[in-house]
């Protein structure tokens, strides 16, 4: 039985799935790769000098050396990438010290290739980020029904708050928002705040590209091999920069994919983990929630699960996706007995029309 109220609460929680939407919708797939991470990464600069190769031997011997290329496949580059991460999510459960013989661990090449990989993301995405100008952005965007329908929602006096729970390092929404002038606010976050009288706030538990650490490293830009897994830090340590130097901050705020955040416990993340949490459990009978290309892989379901745990039985919850998980539409249909699935987003444009 749908149960419908006076004023609703919407939460909405995106995927990589919804960057993939608003590239294709944008016609930006020839600049713009977020299913095969290295498919550009001979074309992006090396910040120290401008000079095109940040994915070569010369920067990345790591990487190079496990086979990232950029004329791999996207099958290929996930595995790369779960494999590289998959060791750092073992590593982390019990550090090994560096040998008294000075003999190398086992696995150093992929943990070295980690602390590469996470220099490497945060300079791709915002590389992305700067080859699109915001007069672009909303001449491409102006009939994208996502965007579409975020406007209607915060200009509606059905909806009473707006949570966007993304799980994206890009900041194409947040720069969306403003050219639309939605008003917004990035929960916890120093300088997070875009206009007044906001009722959406969005929340992005495996961080930003913006997420700008406080301290940097003087000496230029470098991979840092010698960090600690992880590199700690509290949301107090962060700022909102959507400027994205090219810069070397000393701790990157990101969760690179198949990171699993039960067991790599970033401060920063664990916080924000918890404001979203929060999210869901405000969500009562009648509330709406949409959920927009989230994958649901193993290392994500404890996450994803704490959401979809938290709300009401009764909440109206909508899924949008052409290619959804299985595991996670049967999910869906145990715990709630109002969902509804949809393989097309044109469906938004049908809602507060």
């Amino acid at each position: 039985m749908v149960t419908f109220k006076m004023t609703k609460k919407l939460c909405l929680v995106l995927g990589n799935g919804f960057s993939i939407d608003l590239i294709k919708h944008a016609n930006l797939d020839s600049n713009i790769d977020v299913m095969n991470l290295f498919s550009k990464g001979v074309e992006l600069p090396w910040p120290e000098d401008g000079e095109s190769g940040f994915l070569s031997f010369k920067h990345c011997p790591n990487l190079w050396h496990l086979g990232a290329r950029p004329n791999m496949s996207s099958s290929a580059a996930m595995t790369l990438l779960e494999n590289i991460i998959t060791c750092v999510n073992v590593y982390v459960l019990k550090p090994r010290p560096d040998l008294k013989d000075g003999s190398t661990k086992p696995n150093q090449i992929y943990i070295n290739a980690y602390f590469e990989l996470i220099s490497y993301l945060r300079v791709l995405f915002s590389h992305y980020n700067s080859q699109v100008t915001d007069e672009d952005l909303k001449e491409k965007t102006k009939d994208w029904p996502w965007i579409n329908f975020i406007k209607r929602a915060n200009d509606s006096a059905e909806y009473e708050s707006i949570s966007i729970i993304t799980y994206n390092y890009d900041i194409w929404l947040e720069r969306l928002l403003k050219i639309h002038n939605i008003s917004f606010n990035i929960s916890m976050m120093n300088g997070g705040a875009f206009g007044e009288n906001s009722k959406v706030t969005l929340v992005k538990p495996h961080g930003s590209i913006s997420y700008y650490h406080k301290k940097q490293n003087i000496a230029g830009f470098s991979i840092g091999y010698n960090k600690p897994i992880p590199v700690d830090a509290t949301i107090d340590s962060f700022c909102v920069n959507d400027a994205i130097p090219l810069s070397n901050c000393l701790v990157n705020a990101l969760i690179p994919p198949a990171g699993d955040t039960d067991r790599m416990k970033q401060s920063w993340s664990g916080q924000m983990r918890t404001s979203a949490a929060g999210m869901s459990r405000e969500l009562e009978a009648g509330d709406d929630l949409i959920i927009c290309g989230v994958s649901y892989w193993h290392v994500d379901r404890s996450e994803l699960d704490e959401i979809f745990t938290n709300c009401s039985p009764q909440t109206n919850v909508f899924m949008i996706n052409p290619s959804p998980n299985t595991a996670m539409d049967a999910v869906l249909t145990s715990l709630f007995s109002n969902y509804i699935y949809y393989n097309v987003n044109r469906i938004l444009d049908k809602r507060l029309v």
